[in-house]
């Protein structure tokens, strides 16, 4: 009677081991598939990704300001000539060119144009300065954007041409 007691018992004990056995089996093998740990660092490098590119974005953003903001001065300067000499010529051309080298904007490839020496005083100068910036920070992905660069500024002539 002891001995069949003790077998049964034994049995019983081994029956529960592969059942534990199994379940933590399961268990292990739910993990496994149900694993999220690896996630968290593709996750992170696709958001270091757009945040390097949304920081170059700026800089770009910021570069191309800091350009038309030294290009505004340059036509401030041109204009000041332009209002004392009733227009512009070639000789101004020739200045702007220098000034936007000295500013380091020739790289814009700008093109300028403005009111001929002709106008009497009070007349309306136009200066109209085109040109295209290349917009850099896309270029590790193959693109290659150009915005384009389109400003005026007015004046009035001061000094009276005599006819003669």
């Amino acid at each position: 009677m002891k001995t069949v007691k003790y077998e049964k018992t034994v049995k019983s004990i081994k029956t529960m081991n592969s059942v534990k056995t199994v379940n933590r089996a399961k268990r292990a093998l739910r993990s496994l598939l149900q694993e999220q740990a690896g996630e968290g660092l593709f996750t992170s490098l696709y958001v270091i990704l757009i945040l390097a590119v949304i920081m170059f974005a700026a800089v770009e953003v910021a570069s191309y300001s800091m350009s038309a903001w030294k290009l505004y001065g340059a036509m401030g300067e041109i204009m000041e000539i332009m209002k004392s000499e009733n227009g512009l010529d070639s000789a101004g051309e020739r200045r702007f060119r220098e000034l936007t080298v000295s500013l380091k904007l020739d790289d814009l490839g700008l093109s300028v144009s403005g009111t001929p020496k002709t106008a009497q005083r009070g007349d309306l100068l136009e200066l109209r300065v085109t040109g295209r910036y290349k917009v850099r920070c896309l270029k590790p992905f193959g693109k290659e954007l150009v915005a384009p660069i389109n400003m005026k500024l007015n004046g009035l002539a001061h000094a009276y041409i005599r006819k003669t």
